[in-house]
């Protein structure tokens, strides 16, 4: 039998601070008052709770308040039958402090590497279908920034059926925005601003941007760069359930320096398949080039303003859509004049379409 003197004590069933002894029989103790003996209490259902005010404090199982608190040293009898103390709890515990915040670490870079990478293996195997729905659901008619007029909407779908084969899985847009600007989104949406439209000095510089977003969709790109988004943002820090705030967000996906490449790859080559001449392209980069500063063979590649953050402009994007044009190839202009004037003035003309950059959905 051992006596420890300085222990306090709460019953759980009022606030009265109790001074007891305890006193051990075996693998039970009692907790002895001036006139009262609290128990028997069996070691087993004792667990640490906490270190506070210079002393450590013990808990009941399934008895809620329950409270020991043991100052000062500890007898080696009564300390061997009681759990072992927890600074930051089982595992970290078990493994210490230094290797267990080294494996949280390598955890965590784990869990943002599979993030990362696993989008490029996931991506193909979400349904159309779900694709379609999320689309349909982040982005709606934008706010009703959607412009369209009749000659307009005939002029942008002949562009997009001459530089895709399947041009009923997309839906491609001009948003009455003031931005250079261009974007894919999920469900096979494409969004021309109507501040690239207006820029663009032919119908060729649109279908060269057109058929890139359009690659960025044809190779999964966006369902890629938004699971890798939301996967990050779970990792990180969990999701904005906002929905202005999550297209805002699908607005600045960047996409991987592979994805750009593979984009480009694609336009330069619905450009060719229908027979439009890559030189608007390479004029357009050329220009916003000149922009961001990469047309400085001493700037870095990394502009700061133009045509999408997610979208890094070079001299080298300009000189590969120069080195596709094939010499002494019969071009044809993208659309005519009519048709290439009904496109860049149909925002002018759609009078109901709302314009701005906010993404205030109702």
């Amino acid at each position: 039998m051992s006596a420890f003197f300085d222990a306090g004590h709460y019953d759980g069933k009022s606030a009265v601070r109790r001074k007891v002894e305890v006193q051990i029989i075996g693998r039970q103790f009692f907790l002895l008052e001036t006139e009262r003996r609290h128990g028997p209490f069996a070691f087993s259902d004792i667990e640490y709770v906490t270190h506070k005010d210079d002393a450590d404090v013990y808990g009941l199982k399934e008895a809620d308040g329950w409270r020991l608190m043991l100052s000062g040293p500890v007898p080696s009898d009564l300390s061997a039958m009681l759990p072992a103390r927890r600074n930051y709890g089982g595992w970290v515990d078990r493994l210490g402090f230094g290797k267990a915040a080294v494996a949280f670490t390598l955890a965590s870079a784990a869990a943002v590497a599979v993030v990362l990478l696993s989008p490029q293996w996931l991506a193909p195997l979400i349904p159309s279908s779900v694709d379609e729905k999320l689309g349909d659901a982040l982005v709606g008619d934008f706010g009703g920034r959607f412009c369209s007029t009749p000659a307009g909407d005939a002029a942008l779908k002949k562009l997009v059926a001459s530089l895709d084969a399947n041009p009923s899985d997309l839906q491609v847009e001009v948003a009455k925005i003031d931005m250079v600007n261009a974007v894919a989104l999920p469900g096979g949406k494409v969004i021309l601003f109507d501040g690239l439209v207006k820029q663009a000095r032919s119908p060729d510089e649109v279908a060269g941007v057109l058929a890139h977003e359009i690659g960025h969709v044809r190779e999964k790109h966006v369902m890629q760069a938004l699971l890798r988004q939301m996967g990050l943002a779970v990792v990180l820090g969990g999701i904005d359930g906002n929905s202005g705030a999550l297209v805002n967000n699908l607005l600045s996906m960047s996409y991987s320096r592979e994805s750009e490449a593979e984009a480009d790859a694609h336009s330069m080559k619905a450009l060719g398949g229908a027979n439009i001449s890559p030189i608007g392209t390479a004029s357009f980069f050329d220009r916003l080039s000149k922009m961001d500063g990469s047309a400085s063979s001493s700037t870095s590649e990394n502009g700061i303003a133009g045509y999408m953050s997610s979208h890094p402009l070079s001299r080298s994007r300009k000189d590969a859509f120069e080195k596709s044009i094939v010499k002494g190839k019969n071009y044809k202009p993208a659309l005519t004049p009519a048709e290439w004037t009904e496109l860049k003035t149909m925002c002018t003309q759609d009078r109901n379409a709302k314009s701005g950059f906010g993404f205030d959905f109702n």
